[in-house]
């Protein structure tokens, strides 16, 4: 086993594992099944850029009881309206309306529908 322990938990969008995995030297070798599957979806599902999407994920961040999973998630499924942002946010949130209509406007912003 190479690590005993875990370190560090952040949840990370998919496009920037699209973007490690393309870019990862694997010093010659093949990537493993799972890095060429993992690549393989993310980069069928990302849907912005690593730049746009860690701009997106910063400015989400910035926003009143917004957590990094939420956070991440929005900038992976990039919602479209104020509905379906409340529906992938987990039970009480702690979001406003007035918040939740701004993440329509920051999707819409950083590349969205």
């Amino acid at each position: 086993m190479i690590g005993k322990e875990l370190l560090e938990k952040k949840p990370v969008s998919l496009p920037l594992i699209r973007d490690f995995l393309e870019n990862r030297d694997n010093a010659g070798k093949e990537p493993t099944y799972e890095q060429a599957q993992t690549l393989e979806y993310a980069t069928k599902f990302a849907k912005l850029t690593k730049d746009k999407a860690e701009s997106l994920y910063n400015n989400l961040l910035n926003m009143e009881n917004m957590s990094d999973e939420a956070a991440v998630k929005i900038v992976d499924f990039l919602p479209e309206d104020e509905e379906t942002i409340k529906n992938i946010l987990p039970k009480g949130h702690g979001l406003t309306d007035s918040q939740v209509g701004e993440i329509v406007a920051l999707v819409k912003k950083h590349g969205g529908s």
